[in-house]
């Protein structure tokens, strides 16, 4: 879940061409223009993890301090105000009137607190507690994949999904008997 209001074309671009996760789909955009609009700080590792992999990466920060950009990415100071879809590029246009495009186009910003989802889930390091059954605190409650902690890759979690469903599976026999 993304807290806030999405950018105008983010929702109907994601997953062509939009992503939230750099470390997952860089491979994607080898060799390719790709941006990054960074929320926090913190986001600035993905975008230098993307100075490696693609051709050129543009970062667009929502905040005032950059930290620990490499001098292979561009930084622009404009606040995105929409993705678009121009002529197979990624466009992203600015409150301030820029129109910049890119093969591909990652939002990373903070999502809301895994423990905001569930009442009483126990959180451990930002993520969900679970233990080798996929079981949360609460009885009933199973959780997989990229809220239990890295890494964030699809093959972990589709594995942890495979466990956390047959888990719930057991849990609800147990509960008919």
């Amino acid at each position: 879940m993304v807290p806030g209001k999405l950018l105008p074309g983010e929702e109907a671009l994601l997953g062509r061409g939009v992503s939230y996760c750099a470390t997952c789909d860089a491979m994607l955009y080898r060799g390719k223009d790709v941006a990054v609009i960074g929320y926090s700080p913190k986001e600035e590792h993905e975008a230098a993890f993307l100075a490696e992999v693609a051709a050129s990466v543009t970062y667009f920060p929502m905040y005032t301090n950059l930290e620990s950009l490499p001098d292979a990415v561009t930084v622009i100071r404009e606040k995105p105000a929409e993705i678009a879809d121009a002529e197979g590029k990624r466009q992203v246009r600015t409150k301030e009137g820029g129109s910049h495009a890119f093969d591909g186009v990652f939002i990373l910003r903070d999502s809301i607190s895994p423990g905001q989802l569930v009442p009483g889930l126990e959180i451990e390091n930002n993520h969900v507690k679970v233990d080798r059954s996929m079981a949360t605190n609460l009885p009933g409650c199973f959780a997989c994949g990229d809220v239990v902690g890295l890494p964030y890759q699809y093959i972990k979690s589709a594995g942890e999904g495979n466990v956390a469903a047959l888990s719930a599976a057991a849990y609800l026999d147990t509960r008919k008997k």
